[in-house]
């Protein structure tokens, strides 16, 4: 599901110091919040056997948790039969053998909203869905797609091998971010569930913000400002071609504002192409959790082009 579009056209004005930004309507920072997780027991070695079970039927084995908290299991019949349970954070993740979806076969897959459907079932019925509903928004479909070379040397026709469906947090309207809060159901032939990863903890009563504890726009474009350059170098040019206020999901104890800049660097070497870079700033004065939030990855640039709130599995194997 497509979140909000945040601006159409970029007017550029000279902020100072080669920074560079688009002339926008300030974005709101009214109303944030920071969100702890509710306090669950550490799940057992048990439930990890009942997962495998669940989720891999016809596999077998004496689990084990490694020093980190996380159980893996790895079939000894196919490497691509897996499943991984945190017991921490109870993050459960599988994958089934993939072995007839090699080489030529073309899978029957069903349509976008089809599986939005069926991945949504599998959700509900496996006890996986999130106890609030409402928070659960769909915020990419993809897939997996191959080809191969033919005698020739050309390439071979492209095959749709699965459909992608990432689900992804929304607050209050506010996306959220980062490597928690999101679902990636991966369906295949006939709308067969194919893998699933689950990064989901549930949320206590929010902490409201005053307005004092959070930076101002210019703050945080300074910050993003300084974090640049000190990369990039002092004589680079930086464009904001997007701002937005994002929830953060790092995997820790909370869930905190952040503001994401979405940006085009100009290297001092104006032969070089310019560099797209998503820079992101704590909202908070004290962020209550150091999310050391400086950059993401280049599959981040899609959340924000987009206005998605997650971003894509294996973004370099997907198509849209």
């Amino acid at each position: 599901m497509k979140l909000q579009t945040l601006f159409s056209s970029i007017i550029a004005i000279t902020l100072g110091a080669g920074f560079v930004a688009g002339a926008q309507a300030a974005v709101k920072t009214d109303g944030l919040v920071v969100y702890n997780f509710q306090k669950t027991e550490a799940a057992t070695l048990d439930a990890s056997q009942s997962y495998l079970k669940q989720f891999l039927p016809g596999e077998s084995a004496r689990l084990a948790k490694s020093e980190d908290g996380i159980v893996r299991y790895v079939s000894d019949k196919d490497a691509n039969t897996t499943l991984e349970h945190n017991l921490a954070t109870g993050d459960i993740s599988f994958s089934r053998n993939f072995d007839r979806y090699l080489g030529n076969f073309a899978p029957k897959l069903p349509g976008s909203d089809e599986s939005v459907k069926i991945a949504t079932s599998f959700l509900k019925k496996n006890r996986l869905a999130p106890l609030n509903a409402d928070e659960l928004k769909v915020a990419h479909v993809g897939g997996l797609a191959t080809t191969s070379v033919l005698a020739t040397g050309k390439p071979g026709p492209v095959v749709e091998k699965l459909v992608t469906i990432s689900f992804a947090r929304e607050l209050n309207g506010v996306p959220v971010i980062g490597a928690g809060s999101k679902f990636i159901v991966n369906i295949g032939d006939a709308g067969e569930v194919i893998s699933v990863s689950r990064r989901w903890r549930e949320l206590d009563k929010p902490t409201r913000l005053a307005a004092s504890e959070i930076l101002t726009e210019k703050e945080a474009l300074d910050l993003s400002n300084r974090q640049i350059l000190s990369e990039f170098g002092e004589k680079s040019r930086v464009e904001v071609v997007q701002t937005q206020i994002a929830y953060f999901d790092n995997n820790g104890q909370t869930i905190q504002p952040v503001f994401a800049f979405q940006t085009k660097i100009q290297l001092a070497d104006q032969k070089l192409p310019p560099v797209d870079y998503v820079s992101v700033i704590p909202a908070m004065r004290k962020p209550v959790e150091d999310l050391k939030l400086t950059q993401l990855d280049p599959a981040a640039l899609r959340v924000i082009q987009s206005g998605n709130s997650t971003i894509p599995p294996e973004s370099d194997k997907t198509s849209d």
